[in-house]
């Protein structure tokens, strides 16, 4: 039971160690130029030529030597000294690198997102403002509606009367009608 609170307590431990570094992302003022990165990158990259090529040219000489595997040892020790401190210097530039790059896609995501928001809520504006527009045309003339209506009474009984005397005036004339109907046309006549 004590061994997994001991590996729980450094899970902990690593994580608020990580939460500390994931906050540690940089200010626009603390990101070198983009010269100064470039050359500490150069420099990064001469430095491990230049151990690769001290490392060639020790294992040329062990070559030359009565104790070759001992020779080759210690050059492989020293090249691992070199390297491990030249590790350590590259994580540093690549940790920067990292947080440089959060830093301006941070930057990037809030310009966006502030462009947008701003955008979203204009148009959320004025759709607010023509939906109420709107509805006060709608209300208007509803209530103009609702005024005429009254006026109107007069005219639409007047039409309505129109209307039946039209009919009975038609029903009439079809009743008076005195002619008979006309002969059907004779059928067409099919040659063979």
């Amino acid at each position: 039971m004590t061994h997994y609170k001991f590996l729980s307590t450094i899970l902990f431990m690593l994580c608020v160690g990580s939460n500390v570094s994931f906050a540690q992302i940089l200010s626009a003022s603390e990101i070198p130029s983009d010269e100064d990165r470039l050359a500490e990158s150069t420099r990064l990259e001469k430095k491990r030529e230049e151990m690769d090529a001290n490392y060639q040219k020790a294992m040329r000489e062990c070559y030359q030597r009565f104790d070759v595997v001992g020779c080759q040892l210690k050059a492989r020790d020293k090249r691992l000294e070199v390297l491990a401190v030249l590790r350590k210097e590259e994580n540093k530039f690549n940790a920067l690198e990292r947080q440089i790059k959060a830093f301006e896609s941070i930057q990037r995501t809030a310009e966006k997102t502030s462009d947008a928001q701003l955008q979203e809520a204009e148009n959320q504006r004025q759709d607010a403002q023509q939906a109420a527009k709107d509805r006060q045309e709608r209300t208007e003339q509803k209530k103009q509606d609702y005024a005429n209506q009254g006026k109107n009474r007069p005219n639409y009984e007047a039409k309505q009367r129109e209307a039946a005397e039209h009919r009975a005036d038609t029903e009439k004339r079809l009743q008076e009608r005195t002619n008979a109907p006309a002969d059907p046309l004779p059928s067409p006549v099919r040659s063979k």
